[in-house]
């Protein structure tokens, strides 16, 4: 058997070289198998000739998040301090004093404008998430002759967020502090001594500007 095939092939190189080819298609088939298992988000293969043969895949992720604050603030302050007033009329014979202390009138007012926080929690602010690749891959082989083969892939993302404040403060203060309209008169004999002391108004109104913060 050895004697027919040397003298059918030529000796023994030819059939060394025969083995050899033998060796390098075992290792393409190999590497073909190799990229048949690939990781493919689609695979069109081994479809009979004139055919037509087609994949869509369409990937979309979209998200809104909206916030809003509506702040509405309606004040009214009246305050009033006094001292005066005080009367020291008809007196004879001796010394008249009206001494009064402060009219101190304070008033404060603070609104806090209102604020938005999000943290984004939209997927498609990122790659590969939820475990998918981050790149799509798709595999086209081994169809026959004539045949249509084609494969869409489309990834579309998306994301909207929308913050919005609005702060309206409607503020009336009336303050008022008086020491005066003290009366000493007709009086005789004495002194008369009307003292008064300040007369302070204060008013403090504050209010914060609102406030939006977002989060990646």
């Amino acid at each position: 058997m050895l004697n027919e095939m040397k003298s059918a092939f030529g000796g023994n190189k030819t059939i060394y070289k025969v083995g050899a080819g033998i060796v390098t298609a075992s290792l393409l088939l190999s590497s073909m198998a190799t990229a048949a298992f690939a990781d493919y988000v689609a695979e069109i293969s081994g479809n009979g000739a004139g055919s037509t043969n087609t994949i869509y895949i369409k990937n979309k992720s979209n998200c809104n998040v909206y916030q809003k604050n509506s702040t509405g603030v309606l004040t009214e302050i009246e305050s009033s301090a006094s001292t005066g007033g005080n009367k020291a009329n008809g007196n004879n014979g001796g010394d008249v004093t009206i001494d009064t202390g402060n009219a101190t009138s304070t008033v404060g007012v603070s609104v806090e404008g209102s604020s938005n926080t999000a943290s984004n929690p939209c997927c498609c602010t990122c790659d590969g998430c939820d475990s998918q690749p981050a790149e799509q891959t798709a595999l086209i082989s081994g169809n026959g002759e004539g045949s249509n083969n084609s494969v869409t892939l489309k990834k579309i993302k998306s994301s909207e967020v929308k913050q919005r404040n609005r702060t309206e403060v409607l503020t009336g203060v009336l303050s008022k502090a008086r020491t005066g309209r003290n009366k000493a008169k007709n009086n005789t004999g004495g002194t008369v001594d009307v003292l008064t002391g300040n007369a302070v108004s204060n008013v403090d109104v504050v209010v914060a500007a609102p406030s939006n913060s977002l989060n990646p």
